[in-house]
């Protein structure tokens, strides 16, 4: 198993938001998301970097919102303009990845992601899900998940 199963508290991520399509990961850039991006990195961020996946479109399977920013505590932490995308604590498969080109780095992840689905390892909530950057060459990307099935780790 390449992930493990973990409990979170609740997440809070302030920050710009770019509603996007889903579009194959590694070979199509958004420019909307590398703005929102741009943005963000200019400030100075009030707690670690992440970003968020949320209002996920399943029954059309194409769209959701992703909020770039920074992990916050409260809405005293938030910056004028920007959004707060809430993530519910629960059970989330946690994947992670290391690499020096980010690209490469994210679409490992969820090729991961994706054979741990068709596998049948995980099945997915779509409450939200959770990246951050524990440092400048990994992701660690948190799944939310159904938990009828599964143990969560200790």
């Amino acid at each position: 198993m390449a992930f493990c199963i973990v409990e979170r508290e609740e997440t809070l991520v302030a920050g710009l938001p770019v509603r996007s399509p889903r579009r194959a990961l590694g070979k199509l850039r958004d420019p909307h998301l590398e703005r929102a991006w741009s943005a963000v990195l200019k400030r100075d961020a009030d707690g670690p970097l992440a970003s968020t996946y949320t209002d996920h479109a399943e029954e059309i399977g194409s769209y959701y919102t992703q909020t770039v920013g920074y992990c916050c505590r409260t809405l005293d932490e938030v910056h004028p303009g920007y959004v707060v995308s809430r993530l519910p604590s629960g059970t989330y498969a946690k994947f992670s990845a290391v690499g020096s080109h980010f690209p490469d780095v994210f679409s490992e992840l969820w090729r991961q992601i994706w054979a741990a689905e068709s596998r049948g390892e995980i099945v997915r909530a779509f409450t939200g899900d959770f990246e951050c950057y524990p440092h400048a060459y990994c992701i660690e990307l948190y799944i939310s998940i159904k938990t009828s099935e599964y143990v969560v780790a200790q």
